[in-house]
């Protein structure tokens, strides 16, 4: 899973996604999100890269996934493609 700290790269992921500039529907590219960490701050914990520290230490972080519908509309085959922390993506919106 790539790990993105700086604007630049999350242009590039959302380039290679194909998603829209503003990022409006994503899901039409088989896209989703999910946020896993408890620590909303910035200060590089996240995600568990340093096995061993308390769940109570990771930073919030956004891990954007693809997937695949399978015939009973079930969502399958989701692979995580990236993370960006919670914290920075909001500093990224407020610019």
């Amino acid at each position: 899973m790539e790990i993105i700290t700086e604007q630049h790269e999350l242009r590039r992921l959302a380039q290679r996604l194909g998603v829209r500039e503003d990022w409006h529907e994503p899901d039409e590219q088989c896209l989703t999100a999910r946020v896993e960490g408890k620590s909303f701050d910035n200060a590089g914990f996240w995600p568990n890269q340093y096995g061993g520290l308390s769940p109570d230490i990771i930073e919030q972080h956004v891990i954007f996934s693809t997937y695949q519908w399978d015939d009973e509309g079930n969502m399958v085959n989701v692979t995580d493609i990236a993370a960006v922390n919670l914290a920075t993506l909001c500093a990224w919106a407020a610019k």
